[in-house]
């Protein structure tokens, strides 16, 4: 882990089951790694392709990190609901209204769902989760971005700029004032990046 006073980039990465060599597996690695060669953001990256063993590591890790860090969730999706291994759906999905159930807190941090529409569920649900977890804000794709397959590329440039544009505006994420700042930079990542269908959604009590 990374100093604990800092805020840090957290990232889950679900198992994306590529065809043809599984060596060639894509992943949010480099992204990550710019982002810190930049000086942007320090990070953790972690492989889940189990519920389990997502729950080990925000339980185990996550949960120790510092207000005004990001969860990052690099993984398959549907509305509402995370996939951590395409190849085995049923056994890998998981809920995103069971990550509060399971005592996962995200008091004072930003939540970033990049799989395919999760966030195209109920406006009620994305609203409990805030709530519940404790999160001020979750950014994520009403559309299927399917952002490792070549024609959706521009999906993985938005990920990489959203949390650039965080650092590099000193958003404060788990100060109440600061974070309102992310609705203006929503509506520039929604007009650079029209067909991504991205959306974030502050805590309504803020």
């Amino acid at each position: 882990m990374t100093d604990k006073k800092s805020p840090i980039l957290y990232c889950v990465e679900g198992h994306w089951n590529p065809p043809g060599d599984p060596s060639l597996e894509p992943s949010v690695e480099p992204l990550l790694q710019m982002l810190h060669r930049l000086g942007l953001w320090n990070y953790v990256r972690r492989n889940a392709a189990t519920a389990a063993e997502l729950f080990y590591w925000l339980m185990n890790e996550w949960h120790y990190c510092p207000p005004g860090s990001i969860l990052y969730f690099a993984t398959h999706g549907r509305p509402g609901k995370i996939w951590l291994n395409d190849a085995e759906r049923a056994s890998s999905a998981v809920a995103i209204e069971q990550l509060p159930a399971e005592g996962v807190n995200c008091d004072g941090c930003l939540v970033h769902f990049s799989g395919c529409s999760i966030l195209d569920c109920e406006e009620d649900i994305i609203r409990r989760f805030t709530q519940d977890c404790g999160a001020y804000a979750v950014s994520g794709y009403r559309k299927d971005v399917g952002w490792t397959a070549r024609r959706w590329s521009p999906a993985a440039l938005l990920d990489l700029m959203l949390f650039s544009m965080i650092a590099d505006e000193r958003i404060k994420l788990n100060h109440r004032g600061s974070v309102k700042r992310l609705d203006g930079l929503r509506k520039e990542v929604q007009e650079r990046f029209p067909d991504c269908g991205f959306d974030l959604c502050l805590d309504p009590t803020i």
